[in-house]
């Protein structure tokens, strides 16, 4: 089935606000987090490095554009009304977990949970998206050698599973979404979307709880960097559109108009078939 990027985008959109409704629940909770537990120690030893293992070869096909089969497969459940296209892929991609594609596969298992929760929360079954939520947060933890992307990827859907949180739970989970993400960044700093998950944290933290502070600065070197170091359709490319959207409208809630329009202009080139972009030319027009 053949969809419109308007048709796709307007989904991408709407799985962004849930995305951002469980951040902005984890970020109202930051300020307790001195109180919770430490974080979980990372390990950075015999890290995989996804470039050097996949750039220039021939992993299985299952996994090339994993990234757009995931969002596509996503659609067509949601059109459906039932899981069976993302559950096809899904069994395509779990078969791929050993070998020299434990860990790649292991990542977009992860990544297509959170597609999938998103699914059950838009059926209005908030249970079975807990359920797939945390069973993508357990794959990608299970990972041994994580690298950058695994430690963003962590770091997000941890962030989203916040929104199934008691309060307790969600002090005690803070401190961790945000080593995670910084340790994305330690361990790669050409990694936007290490960046952009750090800065949505910062972003969603209201400024009497110390928030706000990091934002523009970890979005502008989200931006800044490319997508993929090098271009490899087995690899994620997510995180510099959503900087953008969010950078644009960290300006305008700041009211500073021009720097909003230049990033707008600068956004709406790099990804002129955004929806989350486009959506916020209406509310820049005779600014």
């Amino acid at each position: 089935m053949v969809h419109s990027p308007n048709f796709v985008d307007n989904f991408v959109c709407r799985a962004n606000k849930t995305w951002q409704y469980a951040l902005s629940l984890f970020t109202l909770t930051l300020f307790l987090s001195a109180c919770g537990t430490n974080a979980e120690a990372i390990d950075t030893t015999n890290i995989v490095d996804y470039y050097a293992q996949y750039h220039d070869t021939q992993a299985d096909t299952t996994l090339k554009n994993a990234q757009d089969k995931i969002l596509s497969v996503f659609v067509q459940s949601l059109m459906a009304k039932n899981t069976q296209s993302i559950n096809e892929l899904e069994q395509q991609i779990t078969k791929l977990k050993t070998g020299k594609t434990k860990n790649l596969a292991t990542y977009w298992h992860s990544y297509l949970s959170f597609y999938k929760s998103i699914y059950w929360l838009k059926t209005k079954n908030k249970d079975e998206a807990n359920k797939e939520i945390e069973k993508g947060i357990e794959t990608i933890k299970s990972l041994k050698g994580k690298n950058s992307e695994d430690y963003a990827l962590l770091a997000m859907l941890q962030s989203f599973s916040i929104q199934f949180k008691s309060t307790l739970q969600i002090v005690s989970l803070s401190p961790k979404i945000k080593s995670n993400a910084e340790a994305a960044i330690k361990i790669d700093k050409q990694n936007p979307r290490a960046y952009f998950v750090l800065a949505s944290n910062d972003f969603y933290t209201p400024e009497q709880y110390g928030g706000g502070k990091e934002a523009e600065k970890l979005l502008l070197k989200a931006i800044e960097l490319p997508a993929q170091k090098t271009n490899n359709p087995y690899l994620p490319s997510w995180g510099k559109e959503e900087a953008y959207e969010m950078l644009i409208k960290l300006y305008m809630k700041q009211e500073k108009f021009d720097l909003a329009k230049k990033y707008f202009a600068e956004g709406i080139e790099a990804y002129p078939e955004s929806y989350v972009i486009n959506q916020l030319a209406a509310k820049l027009v005779n600014k």
